[in-house]
């Protein structure tokens, strides 16, 4: 008798797990519990011996990989061939098509969900291959469409995918391992070189232009002329340390700029910093701003579309307007000058909000009910 099974078909091979990796772990025992119903995850080959498919291991959650090519479904059979698949759960948009054609020809009873962590271009081009996807594919095959954010829920319906079949389920974060550390931030600060009193800035510009990392550049250097004790770090690899040489403006730095490798400990590098800036062009749901909220981060961040209606109801999340470096460097200088006393108060806000409104617990519980009802209809 075959094995019944949650299948999670999803694109992800970073070096590192991060909190996606958090979160379909924490969905698999929740099911488990819940369900009595066991998990399995595909990943395309390049995630091959990753550090942190040891964790799914550990955990008895099933894995395999697959081709990023189109013969992605027929190598999807061939993994299930000892389960029986209640449900495809697409994450990312690569292999949203792979478990329709699973349906129709080895799954009949299977439903299927796609889980949108990311917000689909509106192109004429594009608009054409959803107008097929959305208004032909998921309305006769697909079951339900999950939302991670308000700004890719609109996104959706802008691109006409059937309101019946959408809803909003904003990402949830292990908000245990996002504290703060008193001991871990001075050890931290220690290694960087910060010297006491100096603010640090912190951004993710793993890709530059689409996390505005010239905007934070610019901010940084007006800010930092009314106050040099301040430290900028940018989270990035080869591509953005091209693109950061690239700006006029990262010549006026000195060492109060700095570039760093991704780090696996995203935790212990939170702790050592004081503020968190997402300049972001174009965002789903951020899980740097919820880490870092979580971690009792102030939060300096671009008024994009859906921000504001995830992270706008706590105190501690400052916006400025799309682009406008000049209002984010007076952001940033009203966060220097804050001291640390009214950072933390506002920080503990933020981690208070966080717990309260995006817990793992909460996200999974959300996600399980979609499963449940799903298979019970």
């Amino acid at each position: 008798m075959k094995k019944p099974v949650i299948c999670h078909l999803s694109d992800f091979s970073p070096e590192y797990p991060g909190t996606f990796i958090d979160s379909l772990l924490f969905l698999a025992r929740y099911c488990r519990d819940r369900m009595q119903t066991d998990s399995f995850c595909a990943f395309p080959e390049k995630a091959r011996g990753r550090r942190w498919l040891q964790a799914l291991h550990d955990e008895g959650v099933s894995y395999g990989f697959v081709p990023r090519t189109r013969r992605a479904a027929s190598c999807v059979r061939t993994l299930l061939r000892d389960y029986d698949p209640l449900v495809f759960h697409t994450h990312f948009f690569l292999y949203d098509l792979c478990p329709v054609f699973l349906k129709l020809t080895s799954f009949r009873k299977a439903k299927i969900v796609w889980h949108y962590h990311d917000l689909i271009e509106l192109t004429f081009p594009q608009r054409m291959k959803n107008f097929v996807k959305f208004q032909f594919i998921a309305r006769y095959f697909g079951d339900r469409c999950i939302a991670v954010g308000d700004g890719v829920y609109a996104n959706l319906i802008k691109g006409n995918f059937p309101r019946e079949k959408l809803v909003l389920i904003r990402n949830g974060i292990n908000t245990h391992r996002f504290l703060p550390n008193k001991s871990i931030r001075e050890s931290v600060r220690e290694s960087l070189g910060v010297s006491e009193g100096q603010t640090v800035f912190l951004l993710l510009g793993w890709e530059p232009l689409r996390k505005g990392v010239d905007i934070f550049i610019r901010a940084a250097a007006e800010a930092i002329q009314h106050n040099p004790n301040s430290l900028f770090l940018i989270v990035g690899r080869a591509q953005t340390r091209d693109f950061i040489s690239n700006l006029f403006e990262s010549s006026q730095f000195g060492t109060s700029l700095r570039m760093i490798d991704p780090q696996e400990d995203f935790s212990s590098l939170l702790n050592g910093t004081d503020v968190l800036v997402s300049a972001s062009r174009r965002e789903a749901f951020s899980y740097g701003i919820a880490e870092a909220m979580a971690a009792g981060k102030l939060i300096l961040c671009s008024d994009i579309p859906g921000m504001r209606e995830i992270y706008g109801n706590s105190q501690g999340v400052w916006f400025f307007p799309t682009e406008d470096s000049n209002t984010l460097s007076k952001l940033m200088r009203a966060a220097q000058e804050n001291s640390p006393t009214k950072r933390n108060s506002l920080g503990e806000v933020n981690s208070r909000f966080v717990a309260e409104q995006y817990s793992l617990e909460r996200w999974a519980q959300k996600v399980n009910e979609i499963y449940r009802s799903l298979l019970s209809a």
